[in-house]
């Protein structure tokens, strides 16, 4: 599915010309960008764990929308959409709903972590 903001695909784990896109075409802030996210994304990942185990919908919609701030830019389509969905799920008040996006989110860095180490390893 095609972001229709942005034009990145959402099932797509890292779009490499959309990040240069989004920062102006600076490579290397690109890179520090995505460097960062990478860095970052366990402690995200834990305190979104954190705040979806104690059912803390308000504080689990917000901490989803600040890492929703590090995705959007970075052009990870695919952890973006899981993100913004547990954001939605989480406004909602649905824990259902949190508990099956959380574990799209979980998927989605699992996959971009897997992708960057790859691409690395080349």
């Amino acid at each position: 599915m095609i972001d229709p903001v942005y034009g990145m695909d959402s099932s797509s784990v890292h779009d490499t010309d959309s990040a240069l896109y989004l920062v102006g075409g600076d490579a290397a802030l690109a890179a520090e960008l995505m460097q960062a996210l990478l860095d970052g994304l366990p402690d995200e990942i834990a305190a979104l764990r954190a705040a979806l185990a104690e059912s803390d919908w308000p504080g689990l919609a917000e901490y989803a929308h600040q890492v929703r701030g590090a995705t959007r830019y970075c052009g990870v389509p695919a952890l973006d959409a899981a993100i913004e969905a547990l954001e939605r799920a989480a406004r909602l008040g649905d824990g259902l709903r949190c508990e099956d996006c959380f574990l799209r989110v979980e998927l989605q860095a699992r996959r971009l972590q897997e992708a960057m180490t790859a691409r690395d390893a080349e």
